[in-house]
């Protein structure tokens, strides 16, 4: 057999831990960097807090609560609200237990569904995509997050039968979307299966504010059905729940903390980072001492070693997603400047990349950067994510999605006429003010806003 030497050239990528790390770190929102921090704090004796900070994580953690009521005045110590002198924090501690161990405990949705898991026969790997998919779920009983997305390549496989096993499990209608995608679900696992099912479906889907209307016959026609089996349908559509979740409890009660804030300070935005909920972390000086001992055995020596720089690596990462939050917060106070002095009406068309392209980073970084971070406005605590908008309109004035809805919303509620103003007065009226809407593309916006076509509100 002849031997033969081939030669060839290929690209990869290979992203070393430490990137790896800076990606998670960037898209933690503060109360998970929090608990990160303190475990790697808890497990890395090259890290600790300056001893002139005498109080625990758990503190720094508990006085993020008072973010959630911020004030107009700020100092260097407190980001958010003025500072307390003689805080009592032992009897704060007291209080707490008491109204812990005075309140009795419910069972949530979650733990329900995890009881439930757990008395199955599954692999690890069939627990572990079970457990994802459950604590993906709101208190309604609906994904989150795309459930997909949150599996790693080798747990996909498992995904639709996993999420088949937790559709039957009590209560019913839970694992979807949203309340539509429930009531279709509770049909299906209530025997209801075929042309029934489709026929269900649509009028689930695309016809229940035409049956609010009282418009049955409409809907019967539409549906290709007699109307005493709509009515039929419909009858049964009432014993389901659209939100299968809400007889359980709903948990503890999760706290928003604001990274940044941007407020009106005598006229000018003054721009601020809530640092004070993280602990100042440095390297122990004692621990890194023992590296420059020459008589330690080289298995301890590699250990001092590794932690160091995996304290190093920690606090380097921290610095840099502040660094670059800081950053994207200066770019949204210049461009979104009209929104911060006057509100949600002027929020400005502004894309990832735009933001990306000024303080010199990839998009995808800034996409990161801003996923699960709160800004603290005049206007409440929002996501930073409502921030970044695409353009609205197709001739005139250009304004963001988000500040069309705003603008939508301002329109129907100073509405004063008799009759209702229906998607396409509301177009002309848009239009009216410089800002071209297809009425689709209204009706589209009025149903994210959560309200009824004007047939519906005309009978209200």
């Amino acid at each position: 057999m002849a031997l033969s030497l081939s030669l060839s050239q290929k690209q990869q990528l290979k992203l070393s831990p430490q990137l790896l790390q800076s990606f998670e770190l960037m898209a933690l929102p503060l109360a998970e960097l929090q608990q990160k921090i303190k475990a790697e704090i808890e497990t890395n004796p090259a890290l600790e807090i300056p001893s002139g900070r005498e109080a625990s994580f758990e503190v720094f953690a508990a006085r993020t609560k008072d973010t959630e009521r911020p004030s107009d005045s700020y100092s260097d110590s407190s980001s958010y609200g003025s500072d307390r002198s003689g805080y009592d924090t032992e009897a704060s501690d007291r209080q707490q237990s008491f109204m812990e161990n005075a309140l009795s405990e419910e069972e949530t949705l979650q733990e329900h569904l995890l009881s439930q898991l757990g008395c199955e026969t599954l692999s690890e790997e069939e627990y572990e995509v079970g457990m994802l998919l459950i604590t993906n779920l709101n208190s309604n009983g609906f994904h989150v997050q795309e459930p997909l997305g949150l599996l790693k390549k080798e747990q996909k496989p498992l995904f639709e039968p996993m999420l088949d096993k937790i559709h039957h499990f009590d209560p019913p209608g839970i694992g979807v979307k949203d309340w539509r995608e429930s009531l279709i679900l509770q049909a299906r696992l209530k025997g209801m299966e075929g042309d029934e099912l489709q026929t269900f479906s649509l009028l689930v889907h695309d016809n229940l504010e035409l049956m609010r209307a009282n418009k049955q016959a409409q809907v019967a026609k539409t549906l290709g059905i007699e109307l005493e089996e709509l009515e039929v349908l419909y009858s049964f559509l009432k014993t389901l729940t659209p939100y299968p979740g809400q007889s359980f409890a709903s948990g503890p009660e999760l706290y928003v903390i604001p990274d940044i804030s941007i407020r009106k300070v005598d006229g000018e935005l003054l721009l601020r980072m809530n640092s004070s909920s993280l602990p100042d972390l440095r390297i122990n000086s004692e621990f890194e001492a023992f590296s420059l001992e020459k008589e330690i055995p080289k298995e301890t020596q590699s250990y001092i070693q590794d932690q160091l720089k995996r304290a190093n690596s920690l606090m380097f990462q921290v610095q840099l997603r502040n660094q670059t939050l800081y950053k994207v917060g200066k770019v949204l106070a210049e461009k979104q400047k009209e929104f911060f002095l006057s509100g949600p009406q002027y929020i400005k068309p502004l894309t990832q990349k735009t933001v990306a392209d000024q303080i010199g980073v990839h998009e995808t970084t800034v996409s990161r950067i801003s996923t699960a971070k709160w800004i603290d406005t005049d206007w409440g605590i929002i996501p930073i994510k409502r921030l970044f908008s695409s353009a609205v309109g197709d001739e005139g004035e250009q304004v963001s999605k988000q500040a069309a809805k705003e603008i939508i919303q301002q329109i129907l509620e100073e509405h004063q006429g008799k009759k209702a103003l229906s998607d396409q007065k509301i177009s002309d009226l848009l239009k009216g003010r410089g800002i071209t809407v297809a009425r689709r593309t209204v009706a589209k916006y009025r149903n994210e806003l959560n309200i009824d076509p004007s047939f519906i509100r005309g009978t209200n």
